[in-house]
């Protein structure tokens, strides 16, 4: 099974939408780097409200059906992953999602909303891909990246 890794979303609702996107396509766990604490917010009333109000409304309760393994240490886990890992980025080295062949145990990696993947993690991916644009705007929301992609990936294992 395709697995992913959010590496340091910045906004909870583009993480809701991407952990409610892993569960509807089948993922049984996601893996997510938190460094904005998203997952760990203070703990206070707010931010227990919001935390509730992501399990039950922003993933239509797709949290309760999905493992979210939280990572520590980015750059250990993905040296230890044993399949490739992928990331979507917007460059001229990234392959055409549709031309891209995944793989059953592959890694799709997704970086934060303002800042993509950090270089040291870029370094040591086995691909990347990125999803041509047929308008002008260059690039789409985190959220609605990691829908196309995932439904690209698990089409192309069949």
């Amino acid at each position: 099974m395709i697995n992913a890794l959010l590496y340091a979303p910045e906004y909870r609702p583009n993480m809701s939408s991407m952990i409610r996107s892993a569960e509807f396509y089948g993922m049984k766990k996601i893996y997510i780097y938190d460094k904005n604490n998203l997952l760990s917010p203070p703990n206070n009333k707010t931010s227990r409200a919001d935390m509730q109000h992501l399990a039950r409304v922003w993933t239509a309760g797709a949290i309760n059906h999905i493992e979210v393994v939280v990572v520590e240490d980015k750059i250990e886990f993905l040296k230890n992953y044993p399949g490739r890992k992928i990331a979507t980025l917007v460059n001229e080295t990234s392959q055409s999602l549709n031309d891209f062949q995944f793989q059953e145990n592959d890694l799709i990696l997704l970086g934060s909303e303002k800042e993509g993947l950090e270089p040291e993690a870029i370094e040591l991916m086995d691909g990347s891909v990125y999803i041509p644009s047929l308008g002008e705007t260059p690039c789409l929301n985190v959220a609605v990246t990691f829908g196309v992609v995932a439904h690209q990936a698990l089409k192309s294992i069949g």
